[in-house]
């Protein structure tokens, strides 16, 4: 039995569901979009994330991936991430792909299938594989720059003998000079909402920042900020 004290655990466990998690799904937002890259195209990503739960320990997490397009609508991606509080660190890893279901990429419409596992290091323990995930995606293009995303997806914890169901809904809009504002609401069948706010800039068409804020409700009202970038090669 771990010593590390309730609020610790919490906020340890909390941060690790959001590393675990397709946590670089739409950056900045937790909502997955459909995009897919195209064969032999790649993209590096980073974040870094701060979490503060009521009666608990700050948590802070760093979280990088490298992802790459191989041909038949699909990409596969590599993770690692780690979180801090109260001096003890937890790290996951994660293997994460997206399949584009359908051929056209130009559609308005497009559906994507998001999957991928992890497996997560507590203090004092070893990797132990822990999550499996699916999650079904769609977007929508509309006009005036704005395009709307929906997920439903299942998630499994082994560590935590436990299954869920995900859901994410978001819109964003192309304001200009390369910057794209959005909203979104996500959770799962197990605990309270989070409803979250994100901002992206393309600095070139290589490379891009962006950062967001995200809300817990109910009592609990966790609070989650980050900021992250893109580079696409």
């Amino acid at each position: 039995m771990s010593s590390q004290p309730a609020g610790l655990q919490c906020s340890l466990l909390l941060v690790l569901a959001v590393l675990a998690a397709p946590a670089h799904a739409g950056r900045p937002f937790s909502t997955e979009d459909t995009g897919v890259l195209e064969p032999r195209d790649c993209e590096w990503e980073g974040f870094s994330a701060r979490l503060k739960s009521p009666g608990a320990d700050t948590a802070r997490a760093l979280s990088t991936q490298l992802a790459c397009g191989l041909g038949l609508r699909t990409q596969l991606g590599l993770a690692y991430g780690q979180a801090k509080a109260g001096g003890d660190t937890a790290r996951s890893l994660g293997l994460n792909g997206k399949t584009r279901l359908g051929g056209d990429s130009k559609a308005p419409l497009q559906w994507t299938l998001a999957w991928g596992a992890a497996a997560l290091k507590e203090p004092g323990s070893s990797f132990k594989f822990d999550t499996v995930y699916a999650n079904l995606v769609a977007s929508q293009v509309y006009g005036n720059g704005w395009t709307a995303h929906a997920n439903l997806g299942t998630a499994h914890s082994r560590l935590g003998h436990q299954a869920s169901t995900t859901w994410a809904l978001a819109a964003e809009k192309a304001v200009g000079a390369g910057v794209d504002l959005g909203a979104e609401l996500y959770g799962d069948d197990r605990s309270e909402p989070w409803v979250g706010l994100g901002v992206r800039w393309a600095a070139s068409d290589a490379i891009s920042v962006n950062a967001s804020w995200a809300r817990q409700g109910g009592s609990n009202g966790a609070r989650l900020v980050s900021a992250g970038f893109k580079l696409a090669f």
